[in-house]
């Protein structure tokens, strides 16, 4: 193939074992008397928003105004995840390293608890696309509403920008919609932490270990 592979990679529930957004609420809302519930809402309002059944941005702001976290919460939340990377990930950084030019984080999640976290998967802080909070005296009171990816069909606005044969992997919704919209060739289900049984039948592929993606970037 003459054209340039992006390799185009959700990061919660892919590169990390766990949703990000949940372990920031675990951390923000610590001893609340409510935070089983609240930790509820969350939880669910993501399994809707990954399986198609709520729009991305509703569920993005509401979950952030329900957590109410803080600087220090966002701190504690990247040092727990940096011990969450997905093993088959941390099986081929080779692959990372030799392909880092093209290899792209899309994700709903927020640059700066990602940023840190893949360093040591090799990536350009460059391809790293993602949310951003918005504070007010350490407190996050928002996010960034101005990011196509805090919108609804995010992940597709930032992917149709990368020239070349996009293959996009992820767990959700969000990342078939890429596909979806024409600005990817393949969309990977990955589901070493979660499988979204509803997205089986729209997925090119499903795997399991990344070590299998390879292999089918080998043969493209």
């Amino acid at each position: 193939m003459n054209q340039e592979i992006n390799i185009i990679l959700d990061f919660d529930s892919t590169i990390i074992q766990l949703e990000t957004i949940e372990v920031l609420a675990e951390f923000s809302l610590g001893k609340d008397t409510n935070k089983d519930n609240i930790y509820n809402k969350i939880k669910n309002m993501t399994n809707l928003a990954m399986s198609g059944k709520l729009s991305f941005s509703e569920a993005l702001s509401k979950r952030v105004s329900l957590i109410g976290a803080a600087k220090n919460d966002v701190d504690k939340t990247i040092r727990f995840l940096k011990e969450k990377i997905s093993p088959s990930f941390k099986k081929n950084l080779s692959f990372f390293n030799e392909r880092k030019e093209n290899c792209f984080i899309i994700s709903g999640g927020f640059k700066e608890i990602i940023t840190p976290i893949i360093k040591e998967l090799n990536f350009l802080e460059k391809n790293i696309f993602a949310n951003s909070f918005i504070y007010n005296n350490q407190k996050i009171i928002s996010v960034d509403k101005n990011n196509p990816l805090a919108q609804n069909n995010g992940k597709n606005l930032v992917a149709q920008n990368l020239k070349g044969y996009n293959i996009i992997i992820g767990d959700g919704y969000t990342d078939y919609e890429v596909k979806k919209h024409n600005n990817a060739k393949l969309f990977i289900q990955f589901i070493e932490n979660i499988n979204r049984v509803e997205l089986n039948e729209s997925a090119d592929f499903i795997c399991s270990d990344f070590s299998e993606i390879v292999e089918i970037i080998k043969n493209v």
